[in-house]
This record gives C-alpha cells, sequence and structure tokens, in this order.
C-alpha cells in the first residue's frame, strides 16, 4: 500500500514542472510582444481614436459674438465694472454724440473722471442746467444708468470772487449746487444708486497746469466732473451705520 501511495504521489510531480514552464514561456511571450512595434497605421487609427475622445467638449454650445461693435444696451451689471473696460465703452459713447464733444476722460488714482465744462452746462454764475447741457447730461446718463460703480458728481469753480449781486455769493454754493443739479438729471435718467455731490469750488484750481494761458486756466477750472468709482455703491457709506 505504501508503494502505491508513493507513485500516486510521484505521477503528479511533472504537473509542478509543466506549469512552471508555461508559466516561464508566457512571460517570454509577453516580454517578446511588449518589445514589438504596432503597426503604423492601426497605431494611427487608435491613437486618432483616443485624442477624439479626450478632447470631447460635453458643455453648452456657443457662438462667438461680434468684435466690431459695443452695445451698452445689452448690458447687465451685477457688480463693478472694471475701469479700463468702462472707460472703453464710454469712449464710444463721447464719439458717438455731438453734444459731447467738449467732455474730456481720463483714469487717475482709481477713479475714472468725465469733465464737463462751465460753457456746456450753464450760464455764467448760474447753477441751472441749460437745454444744451441737459442734452449731454441725458447722453451720459444712459450710458451710465446701468453700472453699479459709485458715481460722485464734484463741481469746480475758478478763483474769482462771486460779483455783487450774483445768485450765489460763495464760489462753494455755486460748485454744490451745480453739482446737486447734474447728479438731479443722472438720477432721473436711471442711474438708481446714491450719488455723492460735491462742492470743490476752487480748492483744486493749482492741479492745473500752470503753464497754460491764464484764461483757459480758469475755463478748465469752471467745470462739474462725473467721477465714476472702481467699487459698487453699496460699498460706500458717507456715514456710519448708526
Amino acid at each position: 500500500m505504501g508503494d502505491i501511495h508513493g507513485q500516486e504521489g510521484g505521477s503528479q510531480l511533472w504537473l509542478i514542472t509543466f506549469t512552471d514552464v508555461m508559466a516561464l514561456m508566457l512571460t517570454f511571450f509577453v516580454l517578446l510582444f511588449s518589445m514589438s512595434q504596432p503597426q503604423e497605421e492601426n497605431w494611427s487609427t487608435f491613437s486618432a481614436a483616443l485624442s477624439s475622445e479626450f478632447n470631447r467638449f460635453l458643455g453648452m454650445e456657443f457662438e462667438q459674438g461680434g468684435m466690431d461693435e459695443i452695445n451698452l444696451e445689452r448690458l447687465s451689471y451685477e457688480q463693478a465694472l472694471d475701469l479700463n473696460y468702462l472707460k472703453a465703452l464710454m469712449e464710444t459713447v463721447l464719439e458717438g454724440s455731438d453734444a459731447l464733444g467738449d467732455v474730456t476722460m481720463e483714469t487717475r488714482d482709481g477713479r475714472l473722471m468725465m469733465s464737463l465744462p462751465e460753457d456746456l452746462l450753464f450760464e455764467p454764475g448760474q447753477a441751472d442746467v441749460s437745454t444744451e447741457g441737459a442734452r449731454a447730461i441725458y447722453a451720459l446718463g444712459g450710458a451710465l444708468s446701468r453700472i453699479k460703480n459709485q458715481i460722485e458728481v464734484v463741481g469746480h469753480t475758478d478763483p474769482r470772487p462771486p460779483g455783487t449781486g450774483a445768485a450765489y455769493n460763495t464760489n462753494w454754493s455755486l460748485s454744490l449746487a451745480r453739482a446737486a443739479n447734474v447728479a438731479v438729471i443722472l438720477t432721473n435718467v436711471g442711474y438708481r444708486k446714491d450719488i455723492v455731490v460735491r462742492g470743490m469750488a476752487e480748492s483744486r484750481y493749482d492741479d492745473l497746469d500752470e503753464g497754460l494761458d491764464p484764461q483757459e486756466r480758469q475755463r478748465l477750472s469752471r467745470r462739474v466732473d462725473i467721477v465714476i468709482m472702481n467699487h459698487a455703491a453699496r460699498q460706500s457709506r458717507l456715514w456710519g451705520d448708526g
């Protein structure tokens, strides 16, 4: 019985050797396959198919808009506009309106300032906006009515004191009244945020170039500035919460 069991056990040893040989042969063929080069035609087809799958765009379809026109009426802003972008928009407004031919614009210290000269808006020594001036403010206000940026309106005068019998006995009161009247028109046009109104009188006269002709310097000092800030109107407070 012992010999029979020994022969039966020994007769199965060849399976171990056979398994080892098959494993070695499988390894050999795998290595041989990995070292081979795929056919160029098949590889190109596979590569193109794989690339197309990974480059698929699964989002919504869109069409590129035209770049030759800026249309303010199509814009609705929930945040303050970047001033450089806003300046580009306002340049199209200024160029498209004859009523705004005398308006100048510049960016300074995080603000976009549009200066409207006295002779465009008012009669000398008066604060009521003329018909021509109202037309100019309406042209600007239509573009500004949709933005969320804080707007300030600042009145300026030249250094000469008001004459005898003038409607306003100080330059400060004249500059403030002019700024307030411009702000009222901007509000009527559609700007719905609070507008900060300031009267600066002649306090900014020295900011003008001293090399200018004296009469030209005085003319430039008599103006109203519409100042657009780089933050939204809700971020600006004149008084505390209390």
